[in-house]
């Protein structure tokens, strides 16, 4: 039957030929003669949850090729995958999707959402003649940009803190077929307080300068920044980037209706375990409270079915009452639970995006 396992050596020209040019650690799917049909890549990151960081799963490079698609072979690769993060004790993985509705049945929710603004440059000379001086950094300063960037990240859900490798060799770095992002800081008396990194490419409306990261610790960051941007007027025709979801820029430039601005779904989350995801919810202290629970899950058969809850002391003890996992305990359960509720939305509660 098809399997989820790790590519070895022998599978390894067939991953590359399927992933192409993305890079990646080899997990794959396997067809019932043991070909190689389908690859992902994990990631374990570091990421903020609540009030500190945690070890998420990252689920990325999802590829099978066009003869094998639509015969389950993601779907097998997801289970999988989602089983060894849960293995190693990882509560829960996100990903960017290349389709929200397909993850979404699969049991991934959208964890947030971002405002992506396209403008011609000079809309942002409201940001110039900020103190302090912008200047060019080298992947060498990696680590002042990683603190720029947790400061900025503070009080985010799931924002990460990068290690050196990944800005390195991902974030700083050239990927196949693309140049290195060029990387500009924002200095007050020595010290960095924001930064952007950034491409320039040509499309069809032009030359577009792409943000692929920008952060600041504070206001005049922020303005020193954007007015680095507006003076690229004479050399590209267009700024594009994307912020957290709002549309606080249109306040901001001369002629909001010179600015295209949409609001997009972002990364999505899913909890590999309801019981660990659960309990490892930061719950008041004040809360004193059982109830039982129905949880569907369309992929892993240890979340779908009913489990009772108990809240007390800031603490949460999970047990699964009914499940059609196996080696999980069944009992006698009455026909409706307190709360039902599918995995994808239990992960969004679970990581913040609703209140």
């Amino acid at each position: 039957m098809p399997g989820y396992g790790p590519v070895t050596a022998e599978h390894r020209e067939r991953f590359q030929d399927i992933l192409q040019q993305a890079l990646s650690s080899p997990r794959g799917g396997f067809d019932d003669d043991g070909r190689l049909v389908s690859v992902c890549k994990r990631y374990h990151l570091d990421a903020s949850l609540h009030d500190g960081y945690v070890t998420i799963g990252g689920l990325g490079g999802v590829a099978t090729p066009p003869e094998h698609r639509r015969e389950g072979h993601v779907r097998t690769l997801a289970a999988g995958a989602l089983a060894e993060y849960r293995e190693e004790g990882v509560t829960i993985v996100a990903l960017w999707p290349f389709s929200t509705p397909f993850y979404r049945h699969l049991g991934w929710g959208v964890a947030n959402k971002y405002t992506e603004y396209e403008l011609p440059p000079a809309q942002l000379s409201f940001a110039r003649g900020a103190a302090g001086e912008v200047r060019q950094l080298s992947p060498d300063d990696w680590e002042r940009l990683r603190a720029v960037e947790v400061a900025f990240g503070e009080g985010t859900a799931l924002s990460l803190r990068r290690s050196e490798r990944w800005w390195r060799e991902r974030t700083l770095g050239a990927w196949p077929g693309d140049a290195a992002p060029y990387i500009y800081g924002y200095e007050r008396d020595g010290d960095l307080r924001g930064f952007v990194l950034y491409t320039v490419d040509s499309d069809a409306d032009g030359r577009v300068l792409n943000v692929q990261l920008l952060a600041h610790a504070d206001e005049d960051a922020f303005h020193g920044l954007f007015g680095f941007l507006a003076d690229h007027d004479s050399q590209v025709d267009a700024v594009r980037l994307r912020r957290a979801a709002e549309t606080e820029l249109l306040d901001r430039v001369d002629d909001p209706g010179a600015v295209n601005c949409r609001i997009e779904s972002g990364p999505m989350v899913r909890l590999t375990g309801v019981a660990a995801g659960i309990e490892a919810y930061p719950w008041p202290e004040g809360v004193d409270v059982e109830f039982s629970l129905s949880v569907s899950d369309p992929l892993l058969d240890r979340n779908d079915g009913q489990f009772a809850v108990a809240v007390a002391g800031g603490d949460a003890t999970v047990e699964a009452v009914e499940s059609s996992g196996e080696g999980s305990p069944v009992v006698a359960v009455d026909d409706s639970a307190d709360v039902a509720v599918d995995v994808a939305t239990l992960s969004q509660l679970v990581v913040g995006t609703y209140d």
